[in-house]
C-alpha cells in the first residue's frame, strides 16, 4: 500500500497526431516518454512508472493528452498499463488523479467496476511563491456484477501552497522548480466500514514539464516514507 501511495505522486490508443500541440509553453506530441523512478526513505530504488503520450488532440479550446502509465518494480516486473488524461485549457493544467484507482483495479480489484465521481487536480499556468492552489479531489465507487457500490474511495489534497523555489538535478537534467506542499487525506469504505489515512506531500514542479520533477511523501508524524524523481523526459 505504501508503494502504491508513493506511485501516485511520483499516470486506449487513439489516432496518431504527428504535429506537436502547445500546452503552457510545453510542446507535447504522441510518442513522448517519461520515467519517474521511486525510492524508499533510505534511498533504495523500489520501482518506476513509465509514461508514454498516446494521443494529443483538441477538444473545444482545450488540449487533451491521453497517457499510458505502467508500474515496474525494482526487479523489472511490470503491472498491466492503465490510461490517464491531462487537459490543458490555456490557463491551467488539469491532472487526472485516477491512476491509483486503476492500479488497484489491475491488482486485487481487477474484477470490480469503477465509477469516478470526482477527479481533478489543477495547476495554474504561472506559479509564484506564496500562492495558494485549489484543492485536488478524487472519489470513486467500486461495484461488482452491476450491483450497488461495495466500496468507495476518496482522496483530497488540501492546503496546497507554493512554499518557495529550489534547483533540482536528476538524470533528466537540472530544473528550477517551485516547491508545493499539500495535506493528503484518504478514506476508503468497504461495506460501510471506513479506513482513513493521512500524509503530507511535497512536490517540486517546473513550468515546462508535464510531471513533477520530485515528489516526497511524509507520514502524519512528519517522517519521510519515500520519494520519486523524474529520471527521463524526451
Amino acid at each position: 500500500m505504501k508503494t502504491l501511495l508513493i506511485s501516485l505522486f511520483a499516470l486506449v490508443v487513439f489516432p496518431i497526431v504527428s504535429q506537436a500541440q502547445d500546452c503552457l509553453g510545453m510542446a507535447l506530441k504522441t510518442g513522448m516518454n517519461f520515467e519517474l523512478s521511486q525510492f524508499n526513505a533510505k534511498e533504495k530504488p523500489i520501482g518506476k512508472v513509465l509514461y508514454q503520450v498516446k494521443d494529443v488532440h483538441k477538444e473545444g479550446g482545450s488540449t487533451v493528452m491521453d497517457i499510458s502509465a505502467q508500474f515496474e518494480d525494482e526487479k523489472g516486473k511490470q503491472r498491466p498499463p492503465y490510461t490517464i488524461h491531462y487537459t490543458c485549457t490555456g490557463d491551467e493544467l488539469i491532472a487526472d488523479m485516477s491512476g491509483m484507482m486503476q492500479a488497484m483495479q489491475s491488482g486485487g480489484m481487477k474484477d470490480m467496476e469503477m465509477k469516478m465521481k470526482a477527479n481533478k487536480l489543477v495547476y495554474p499556468g504561472k506559479l509564484t511563491v506564496g500562492q495558494k492552489l485549489s484543492d485536488g479531489q478524487m472519489e470513486a465507487e467500486m461495484s461488482s456484477g452491476g450491483g450497488g457500490p461495495m466500496a468507495t474511495m476518496s482522496m483530497t489534497m488540501a492546503n496546497r501552497q507554493v512554499e518557495g523555489k529550489e534547483s533540482i538535478t536528476t538524470t533528466a537534467g537540472t530544473f528550477d522548480t517551485f516547491k508545493i506542499s499539500s495535506d493528503v487525506n484518504f478514506e476508503n469504505k468497504v461495506m460501510g466500514i471506513p479506513i482513513r489515512n493521512t500524509m503530507r506531500v511535497v512536490t517540486y514542479r517546473t513550468e515546462n514539464q508535464l510531471f513533477d520533477i520530485k515528489s516526497e511523501s511524509y507520514n502524519k508524524n512528519g517522517k519521510l516514507m519515500g520519494y520519486s524523481l523524474l529520471t527521463k523526459a524526451n
